[in-house]
């Protein structure tokens, strides 16, 4: 019964050896000369091949993420850090390449002991070093970009992609992104800016930006405020606690909003045909448009806005604040 059992346990061991040998094969870390004794900034730079149908994966513990589009068929990887000379060994940036697939993480050498509340402050305040940047230049087209970062800002621009970024807690930043976005972050703002298709986003604690997109939103703030400016398309928005503001282009489809004890005020062209459906607990309901009522008390209204049965569908909810649908001009 001993032997077999030591024989099951060198098999085990041999199994796993194994399995770390094929990873470490497929990872490449990077090597790089440099004398820790008499610099204070460091920068490691690596090019990969790409193509239209790569998958890219970026992972980043320390370090602020940018990510855009150049004329180039390859992707170029920059990684900058500056800081104290003793703490830059701490940082380790790898790389995994396969044929469909490109991985990219930033992480710090020294693991963080949880129950040391020394090492948690500096991790988490940055004591250890100034700034951290990882700048990734991507051709225009890529399959899928997936980007988890636990500290730090997240910026991309200029590609078409799916995107899947995540925050614990920085800001997000995307701009003239073509392709289906999902974005969340526990604590820092969410900024959209001149992109199209649709849209998942969502923050714990902060504010939600969208500013000339085409498609279809689906927003939701645990405590801040959603802004919407130049939307073509129609969008679910809910804030725990926030305003919200959202500025129609071309409305279609049916826009959702609510808000548990913010104001809900919507933008529409002075063309508008919509039915809409307005509650509030708490506030008032103010419409600038002309409207066949279909039921009208204090706290509800719904109607028809130009010709019946006929346009989009608007509802807003609030439980304290205010609703106000607003007329401008066609062109803004």
């Amino acid at each position: 019964m001993k032997t077999k059992f030591l024989i099951f346990i060198f098999t085990g061991l041999a199994f796993a050896g194994g399995l770390l040998l094929c990873s470490n094969m497929k990872t490449k870390e990077i090597t790089t000369e440099y004398d820790l004794d008499t610099v204070d900034e460091l920068k490691i730079s690596k090019s990969f091949k790409a193509s239209p149908d790569l998958n890219l994966y970026i992972e980043s513990e320390v370090a602020d993420v940018l990510i855009q589009s150049h004329e180039e068929d390859r992707i170029d990887v920059d990684f900058y850090v500056k800081g104290l000379e003793e703490k830059l060994k701490e940082f380790n940036i790898s790389f995994e390449e396969n044929e469909k697939s490109l991985t990219i993480k930033v992480k710090r050498k020294k693991k963080i002991r949880w129950f040391d509340f020394t090492d948690l402050f500096d991790f988490f305040n940055r004591e250890w070093y100034e700034s951290a940047r990882l700048v990734v230049n991507v051709p225009k087209k890529l399959s899928t970009v997936n980007i988890k970062a636990s500290g730090g800002d997240v910026k991309a621009s200029n590609i078409d992609a799916d995107f899947d970024i995540y925050s614990s807690g920085g800001d997000i930043y995307g701009e003239g992104i073509n392709g289906p976005i999902y974005a969340s972050s526990a604590g820092g703002d969410i900024r959209l800016k001149n992109c199209a298709n649709s849209a998942e986003i969502k923050t714990s604690g902060g504010d939600i930006f969208i500013n000339d997109y085409q498609g279809s939103l689906e927003l939701k703030s645990s405590g801040g405020d959603i802004t919407v400016n130049k939307l073509s398309g129609h969008v679910t928005a809910s804030s725990a606690g926030g305003d919200i503001k959202v500025d129609f282009l071309k409305p279609s489809g049916t826009t959702r909003l609510s808000s548990a004890g913010g104001d809900i005020k919507i933008y529409a062209p002075s063309n508008l045909n919509a039915y809409v459906d307005f509650k509030t607990s708490g506030g008032d309901i103010k419409i600038d448009f002309p409207i066949n009522i279909e039921t009208k008390t204090h706290s509800e209204l719904k109607g028809w806005i130009g010709k019946p049965n006929s346009g989009v569908i608007i509802e807003a909810l609030t439980s304290g604040g205010d609703v106000e649908l607003i007329s401008r001009e066609l062109e803004i």
